[in-house]
């Protein structure tokens, strides 16, 4: 076929031509270490107190391999990783996220197709009549009527030789795509499950909390019965009685909003681990009491600290977290994805506007009888074509559409730098949590010891005499204050820990 030589040489230019791109990833300063990754001493400051330097701007290195795992080991919590393991099968916001990767397979699969020749096969039948008034050479031909039938079989192919790339360009984006779609379904992953062991250690801290509570009611119901037994013998007035009383009730409403917060997080939990909220349970560990007011003790009992069950130990953080972990995070991945993307299809728009080939052609039997379509020696047809299309005025649409893809580059670009400050940010406030909680949790512990010693000192007084009810009062109080504060500073700490491992893409290890 004369036409030969003219696919041939389509194919070769674009097999050249498709050969010739190179993507440079945007440049971030990348720091060598972490400026708070140092435990706080006694009064909230890090040491040493400067700015770590920056190295030169250089193009980040982002692992294409997913890194995040089962980091939720680290608090040995069997209820956590019963959790997790929910959330991550059953959760709703994950399925989206792999249905979205199911999507950006079938675009890489379009936009791989359309490199690729079309053929069809295109059947067809058709009753024709010509008039028998239709113009003739010659008088002597009767003029009648002519009845046609046709039967055509063609087999019809489309081809555009992808002489400069432009295909080629488009199909690789939609490479770049479906790996930046991969990453986000590991940043949701890593969403939800930061989001689940978040509001389960809110819900046991809420747990323990509750049992600072109820130590502090079972303490205060002696209170009641000490001052309306000392108020009976006339030791004491009935004000004391009825502050007393005042403790009481405060105590049991707080527990009351602490136990609306906790039906929150449960359904919350149960939404996160894809179950509706009227079906999820999560008993606390340790219920709270609810029994009757006990006899007068000799002694009223000091509740021991709160308890560590509901709340586990947060873990090790080592001191020097290396800086590149960052780049396992998933949303840096896909940022730097959406970036090569945006890049191949600015290439792939200046490049539609040079000359593109077209080749086409078919072959089939076409007979007025149906049954000579198999012999084909006699009774097919064919054509075979091509053609070229030149750009010379279409407004600037092309121009314009190469400026918009541009355009669109710069703004994904300087998205991926500004989220990369923002992870370099995230990281930093995270390990400054995670070491000031420590500190703080060390001061508060120091706090409840002193607070509950003067607590048993002051009751001591009131029995003796030596002193009014309003200090034993005051001195309830601040125990109370300092064993809640202890517990929700445990709950900040292990959040924070959370926090540490989202930031860094799944963990430290």
């Amino acid at each position: 076929m004369r036409s030969t030589p003219l696919i041939l040489l389509g194919l070769t230019l674009g097999g050249c031509a498709a050969t010739r791109y190179h993507y440079d990833p945007p440049t971030q300063a990348i720091p060598t270490a972490w400026k708070n990754a140092h435990p706080a001493d006694s009064l909230g400051r890090i040491q040493p107190e400067r700015p770590v330097a920056a190295p030169t701007e250089a193009p980040p290195q982002l692992s294409q391999t997913p890194a995040a795992g089962p980091w939720w080991a680290v608090f040995n919590d069997t209820t956590l990783t019963r959790l997790e393991t929910q959330a991550n099968a059953l959760n709703f916001s994950t399925r989206a996220a792999v249905a979205r990767v199911e999507q950006a397979r079938a675009q890489l699969r379009i936009a791989d197709a359309q490199r690729a020749p079309v053929v069809a096969i295109a059947p067809s039948t058709y009753y024709s009549q010509l008039s028998a008034l239709r113009p003739r050479q010659a008088s002597a031909i009767p003029a009648v009527a002519v009845n046609q039938n046709q039967f055509y079989v063609p087999v019809n192919v489309n081809y555009e030789v992808d002489l400069w790339g432009r295909l080629r360009r488009n199909a690789q984006a939609a490479t770049a795509n479906l790996q930046a779609t991969e990453d986000d379904e590991q940043a949701v992953r890593l969403t939800v499950a930061a989001d689940a062991a978040n509001a389960y250690f809110s819900l046991r801290g809420l747990d323990a909390e509750l049992l600072v509570l109820d130590s502090a009611r079972q303490a205060r119901r002696y209170n009641v019965q000490l001052t309306s037994a000392r108020f009976k013998a006339g030791v004491d007035n009935e004000i004391g009685v009825r502050r007393s009383e005042t403790e009481l009730a405060n105590v049991e409403a707080s527990a009351v909003e602490l136990r609306r917060q906790r039906a929150g997080l449960v359904a919350s939990l149960s939404t996160l681990t894809g179950r509706p909220a009227s079906s999820f349970v999560l008993p606390s560990v340790q219920p709270d009491s609810v029994g009757p007011v006990i006899p007068i003790p000799d002694q009223r009992q000091v509740p021991a600290t709160p308890p560590g069950p509901l709340l586990p130990a947060a873990p090790v953080i080592p001191a020097n977290v290396p800086a590149q972990l960052l780049a396992r995070r998933p949303d840096l991945r896909r940022a730097e994805r959406l970036t090569a993307a945006a890049d191949l299809r600015a290439k792939a728009a200046r490049l539609a506007r040079l000359p593109t080939l077209q080749l086409n052609g078919y072959i089939g039997p076409q007979t007025t009888n149906v049954g000579d379509l198999p012999k084909l020696a006699n009774a097919y047809t064919y054509y075979v074509g091509g053609g070229f299309n030149i750009p010379i005025f279409d407004g600037g649409r092309l121009r314009g559409n190469q400026q918009l893809a541009e355009a669109q580059t710069n703004e994904v670009v300087a998205n991926f730098r500004n989220l990369t400050l923002t992870a370099y940010e995230e990281v930093e406030t995270a390990l400054a949590d995670v070491a000031s909680s420590q500190a703080q949790l060390a001061a508060q512990q120091r706090a409840l010891r002193a607070a509950r010693l003067a607590g048993r000192l002051t009751l001591e007084r009131y029995r003796r005499g030596l002193t009014d009810y309003f200090a034993v009062v005051d001195a309830d109080r601040q125990t109370l204050d300092a064993a809640r504060l202890v517990v929700q500073t445990q709950t900040t700490q292990l959040r924070a820990a959370v926090q540490l491992v989202r930031t860094l893409g799944g963990g430290w290890q």
